[in-house]
């Protein structure tokens, strides 16, 4: 380092230590102002620098403690978070129109996951639910229950392939079973004695976990032949699991 850089450096450090020993000398009060006027220049950085570098050896030394105290805060705003989100569901379960009136035991649901799932929870206990229950928004079926895995029940939807066979009825009276076969919801097995007639609805007919008269979908088109001894019928269901509809219930009980 060259000779002039080092004077540099060591110029404010006598400067400094000159004016500390003028104030324990106590010449004077006049002879104290002029040193003060004098190195003002000098004091007030040093004084400043000083007082910034304090404060940050404090918010060093601080660091741990306040890194603590932010993880404390943020757990405890994603456990309130959390509890928010629950009580949510839980008001939105209880006040579902659960359909009590037409039946003897539901249980409010809702979808999980996004929205086309084929799996719904609820806050409400899961002991009642069992395989072949039916899934209904209002009165509008929608699938039946596969499995249950812990908190999520897996749906077996209407419109996908594995849906229940489902005993059912026309609004002008005719019998026969509801299936999901090549990509399309259809009514089979109606005696050609009984004509379909195309814009009826299909409901549900009564069984051990089904109630009767859920609806089902309407007649879209006749697919059988007229020389067929059983007619089939292609069907357009009411609504499906994939629009994501409201009032979602499980019947445990018809």
């Amino acid at each position: 380092m060259s000779t002039s850089k080092i004077n540099l450096l060591l110029l404010p450090l006598l400067f400094a230590v000159l004016l500390s020993t003028v104030t324990k000398l106590r010449i004077g009060k006049t002879v104290d102002a002029v040193f003060y006027s004098i190195l003002a220049p000098i004091r007030l950085p040093i004084g400043f620098f000083r007082q910034t570098t304090d404060g940050q050896i404090t918010f060093i030394k601080n660091l741990p403690t306040l890194q603590k105290e932010n993880h404390r805060l943020l757990s405890e705003n994603a456990l309130l978070l959390s509890t928010n989100e629950q009580l949510k569901q839980s008001l939105a379960d209880t006040q579902n129109p659960n359909l009590k009136s037409n039946f003897h035991s539901v249980l409010p649901v809702r979808i999980t996951g996004s929205v086309g799932s084929d799996t719904v929870t609820s806050s409400q206990s899961l002991d009642a639910v069992k395989p072949g229950q039916p899934l209904v928004s209002g009165t509008i079926l929608l699938g039946t229950v596969s499995s249950v895995k812990g908190s999520v029940i897996n749906i077996k939807p209407l419109d996908e392939d594995g849906a229940d066979i489902l005993s059912v009825h026309t609004s002008s009276g005719q019998k026969g079973f509801y299936k999901f076969v090549a990509n399309t919801p259809q009514i089979t097995d109606i005696p050609s004695l009984s004509p379909v007639i195309t814009g009826d609805y299909l409901f549900t007919e009564p069984t051990p976990l089904i109630p009767a008269n859920l609806v089902i979908g309407k007649i879209l088109k006749i697919t059988s032949g007229a020389q067929e001894p059983l007619q089939k019928a292609e069907v357009r269901l009411e609504t499906t699991l994939s629009d994501n509809p409201d009032n979602l219930t499980l019947i445990l009980q018809p």
